[in-house]
């Protein structure tokens, strides 16, 4: 039961805090998606429902970002 409550959250959560790194939505974008897609390859991921949601969650992380345009925020 632990497993699709993380794939519901991690992702997005990863996008988020990889585009703050980069302040780019689209490295942090795929950044995430090369370390979920490099998790499926190695075979951590016996289910089809987690990688569905894990989809669904990077989505909405991009969306997250693009919204509160969290690549746009300046440090100091």
């Amino acid at each position: 039961m632990i497993w699709p409550i993380l794939a519901l959250f991690l992702p997005c959560l990863l996008v988020i805090v990889l585009t703050q790194i980069a302040q780019n939505k689209w490295v942090g974008l795929l950044i995430a998606t090369v370390i979920i897609g490099a998790s499926v390859y190695k075979g951590f991921f016996h289910d089809e429902l987690i990688i569905v949601l894990d989809v669904i969650s990077l989505v909405a992380g991009y969306y997250i970002v693009d919204a509160l345009k969290i690549d746009k925020i300046e440090s100091r």
